[in-house]
């Protein structure tokens, strides 16, 4: 008797519920649908929907760090304390880490050469000295092999971080070992004078890239053509190009598909035939076609100097050199575009030679909420806004800003390339050093260094160099 009393109450409850839900639906055919009412009852039974997960998720507190001070190495002030927008922003950030977590970030100047030998020796004391440290890749491969990094793959699983930007800190290995938020779109390029060319009745290098036309025989042509004896003294006082040798042969070796050092194979390649056919048109622009003005001693800053005095026509370098070097120096109408196609290249490339990151020590507590922390501190939403604005600060009209960004997507960038702190670069040097002054030539410079360089990169990754320490 009574389970049939109690059965004949659930049926009239599910018949009463089935009533409303009929009511329901012929009410919201007036002025405006009506909400999907079958949803509401799977949340009241279950309470487990995608959105109230959601919410449950973001409900969950943040890791208490008990008001723990989290160092953060640079080898500069990394301190906002401009009156800049960005500067101002990023102490808004500190500020929510800083409440988010109970901590207290500190920034930490350590001196460039001194950063990776300070790291080392605080791990192996159990004291890392930083939490988070910025460090150029050179001493990254050195600490990496020899354990002093913690690997960082676990704590990426959900970054916002971009992938190809992951992949490439794993240094030529599986594991993660640096944090980097992004990467610049086009950090390298070739400036150019305008005037130069207007003066000459040349196309420029933006008209010839518009063209689809800008490649290793333009870029020569012109060169050639800008190469003169202005003032009839019998000595040319205006070139085509001007750089330093140890530049120029990594931007041209990219520019044509290829690179110094293979990171995946771990064997360097500058003896490679993309590589190889990048040095015997450097070797033939100083020493046949002579288009590139010599250094009087400074290969570092004279090129750039001899750009701003308006004597060169075009100048590859970096978009780091403008301020200081260009800008204010240079007097003439400029522009900045991409480095031109080598003969094996399928696309306009940015050589990925050397790089820096953030790493996390050895023996640093929390190193997943550390993980967070930095992501939290990195403006992800506004970077692109915020390198647009600053290039309109350096770079002279909208075209050059919009090589630099990259905007057209014309500009692959060569991952996997580096080469800082394996001791190869110092071998290639000692032969473009020599066969642009005439004293040898490329294949026979190369086939001397390509095995001691090979054997000094063997040697920083294996770890030696820190052993001895």
């Amino acid at each position: 008797m009574l389970k049939k009393l109690i059965s004949n109450q659930i049926m009239f409850i599910v018949l009463f519920a089935a009533l409303i839900m009929l009511l329901s639906a012929c009410s919201g055919s007036n002025d405006k649908p009506a909400e999907p009412v079958a949803t509401k009852p799977a949340e009241t039974e279950t309470n487990t929907t995608p959105a109230k997960e959601e919410e449950k998720e973001e409900a969950v507190p943040a890791p208490d760090l008990n008001g723990r001070v989290i160092r953060i190495s640079h080898w500069w002030d990394a301190t906002p304390k401009g009156d800049s927008e960005s500067d101002e922003l990023a102490r808004e950030r500190i500020k929510m880490v800083e409440e988010k977590y109970n901590v207290k970030i500190k920034y930490l100047n350590t001196e460039y050469w001194s950063t990776s030998e300070k790291l080392s020796s605080s791990v192996l004391a159990n004291e890392p000295f930083a939490e988070i440290v910025r460090i150029p890749d050179g001493f990254i491969w050195g600490l990496m092999q020899g354990g002093f990094l913690t690997p960082l793959d676990d704590y990426l699983k959900d970054t916002r971080v971009e992938k190809d930007v992951v992949d490439s800190m794993r240094f030529g290995g599986d594991k993660v070992y640096g944090l980097e938020s992004w990467y610049s779109p086009n950090d390298s390029g070739l400036f150019y004078n305008k005037r130069i060319f207007k003066e000459a009745g040349l196309k420029d290098p933006q008209q010839l890239m518009d063209e689809d036309n800008w490649n290793w025989n333009t870029m020569l042509d012109a060169a050639k053509k800008l190469t003169v004896d202005r003032n009839g003294d019998g000595k040319m006082d205006q070139y085509g190009l001007a750089g330093a040798h140890y530049v120029l042969s990594e931007m041209l070796i990219a520019s044509n598909g290829g690179k110094l050092y293979d990171e995946q194979s771990g064997k360097v390649t500058f003896n490679s035939p993309e590589a190889m056919e990048a040095l015997n048109f450097l070797h033939s622009l100083y020493t046949e076609h002579k288009v590139i003005k010599a250094n009087g001693g400074n290969d570092w800053e004279d090129p750039a100097k001899y750009f701003g005095e308006g004597t060169i026509a075009m100048y590859p370098g970096g978009l780091w050199e403008v301020e200081g070097r260009i800008v204010d120096k240079l007097k003439d109408e400029w522009g900045y575009v991409y480095m031109p196609k080598g003969p094996k290249a399928k696309s306009y490339y940015e050589p990925f030679g050397q790089t820096a990151a953030y790493v996390i020590p050895k023996g640093v507590k929390d190193a997943d909420v550390i993980v967070k922390i930095w992501e939290d501190l990195q403006d992800f939403d506004n970077w692109q806004d915020n390198r647009r604005l600053s290039l309109e600060n350096i770079l002279p009209d909208e075209t050059s800003i919009a090589n630099a960004m990259n905007d057209d997507g014309k500009v692959q960038r060569l991952f996997g390339g580096r080469f800082g702190g394996l001791g190869i670069k110092e071998q290639l040097d000692s032969v473009t050093e020599k066969f642009v002054k005439g004293e040898i030539t490329p294949s026979t410079g190369i086939a001397q260094v390509i095995a001691p360089a090979q054997a000094a990169a063997k040697k920083v990754l294996s770890g030696e160099q820190d052993k001895k320490k």
